[in-house]
């Protein structure tokens, strides 16, 4: 191929802008999806410190049955990496030597996709834990 100025261009010369072009159409994708997987990560680790906190409560709860303020604490004490503002804690007995408690956490998605895909900024995590006392 001969350009304007009458030289002949090789092949590798008409190319040289191709790989440029195409990093640039593929580059917002690989970071979105980069940014999801990120963000699921985030999720995950966050459900599993909500199942964590209600164990934790639970077991704080076998063996001070009648101190619901302190398994509150106990619970948000055991909330690491996660913003107990966002936490709600609910303590029930439904019998004599049984004690659970409901921990919900409100997690808030940073991938502008997959918060429309899942339909919204927050997602509700949630794990209840049940323990029996033993005598």
């Amino acid at each position: 191929m001969i350009n304007s100025r009458g030289y002949s261009l090789s092949r590798s010369q008409r190319e040289r802008g191709d790989g440029l072009v195409e990093l640039a159409i593929i580059l917002p994708v690989l970071m979105l999806m980069l940014i999801a997987i990120l963000d699921l990560g985030r999720a995950v680790y966050a459900y599993s410190v909500v199942a964590n906190c209600a164990r934790e409560g639970a077991r704080y709860g076998v063996i001070y049955p009648d101190s619901t303020s302190a398994i509150v604490a106990v619970v948000h004490n055991a909330a690491v990496g996660l913003d107990p503002a966002q936490m709600t804690v609910a303590v029930d007995r439904p019998g004599a030597s049984t004690i659970q408690v409901d921990v919900q956490y409100k997690f808030t998605i940073v991938t502008p996709l997959l918060s429309q895909v899942l339909g919204g900024s927050t997602l509700t995590l949630h794990s209840k834990a049940t323990m029996y006392r033993g005598y």
